[in-house]
Order: C-alpha cells, then sequence, then structure tokens
C-alpha cells in the first residue's frame, strides 16, 4: 500500500505561511510576553525604569540605525539606505523598539504627575498597562480605559499616533520600488 503524499515536506513551512506572517506572529508573540509580566510599579520605580529605558531603547535603535546608514550611504542615496536598513530591521524590532520606547515615555509622565498624567489606572499600576496603552495608541486607537489626562500625557499621546502612522508608512513604502525600471512607457 502506497503512503499518502503530503502537501508539504518536513521541515518545509505550508506555502500560505509567508515570511511576513511569520514576523507578525512573533511580534504578536512579544507583545503576549510583554503584557503578561507582573508586578506593580510605584511613581518612583516609574521613573528609574522609564528613564533607564529610554536611553537603553535610544542606544539600542540608534547605534546600529546610524552604522548601517552610514555603511549603505557610501552606496546609495540616503533615503534608499535608511528605507533598506528600516526594511532589514524587521517588523519585531521595529515595533518591539518603537512600543517599547513609548511605553518609558508613558511611565515617565506617570512618574512626574502620578495623579495627573492618566486617569483609569490603579494607584500602582503595572509595567504592561503602560505598554498596552502605548501599543493601543500607536495604532491610532488609544484605550478607553486608560485616558491621557495631563497636558503631556495628551500631547505625548497625540506625537505617537503621528510618529506611529509615520513609522508604518516608512516601513511599507521599504517593500515598494519607486523609481521606474526599464523603458519608457507609452499610453
Amino acid at each position: 500500500m502506497a503512503r499518502p503524499r503530503l502537501p508539504v515536506r518536513v521541515g518545509e513551512r505550508p506555502r500560505f505561511l509567508t515570511v511576513g506572517s511569520l514576523r507578525l506572529l512573533a511580534l504578536c508573540g512579544v507583545i503576549v510576553a510583554i503584557g503578561m509580566l507582573p508586578g506593580r510599579l510605584s511613581p518612583s520605580e516609574a521613573g528609574w525604569i522609564g528613564w533607564t529605558g529610554l536611553v537603553l531603547v535610544a542606544l539600542a535603535v540608534s547605534v546600529p540605525f546610524l552604522a548601517a546608514t552610514r555603511r549603505l550611504a557610501a552606496r546609495l542615496p540616503l533615503a534608499d539606505a535608511i528605507l533598506l536598513v528600516l526594511r532589514h530591521a524587521g517588523l519585531v524590532g521595529l515595533g518591539a523598539a518603537f512600543f517599547l520606547f513609548w511605553t518609558c515615555v508613558y511611565l515617565t509622565l506617570w512618574w512626574r504627575h502620578p495623579a495627573e498624567a492618566f486617569t483609569g489606572l490603579d494607584p500602582s499600576p503595572r509595567f504592561a498597562d503602560f505598554f498596552y496603552y502605548a501599543v493601543s495608541t500607536a495604532f491610532i486607537s488609544p484605550p478607553g480605559d486608560i485616558l491621557a489626562h495631563s497636558r503631556g500625557a495628551r500631547s505625548a499621546t497625540m506625537i505617537e499616533m503621528l510618529t506611529g502612522f509615520a513609522l508604518l508608512a516608512a516601513y511599507l513604502s521599504a517593500f515598494v520600488d519607486w523609481s521606474r525600471r526599464g523603458g519608457d512607457e507609452t499610453g
């Protein structure tokens, strides 16, 4: 009796499972892992975590980004070099860095004015509460249960929405060749 043929060989991924969907799945895994972090924060702890996180995220992103862009800019126009670096950074790296940066911004805002910055937070919120706010806001949909209340928190929320849209547009444009190739097209 002949063995039935499998549509996919062992070790090979199914065709419907693209690299892009695997990257999105990985980013979802990172979001869930960070969202499940236990523990509650005091304003003092939020300040330390926020400021330290801002410095670490800025260094972790800017140093490799500048080095790679500088190396590529010697061979490509600067805009093309930046888009190529964004594409190679990947969805998981860019998304996680972006969400963590804004989480740290919101932590420092809450540290500065714990009673005024946000409404809807527990007196001792979790790191995950600020991460939830940052991820939701990045997709131009701040959550309804946590609200920016102070002018600083509202301003940061609006800036995150603008930069989130700009980052998404830049990331997507890295996959499109805007220059014409080949001969003239006549219609």
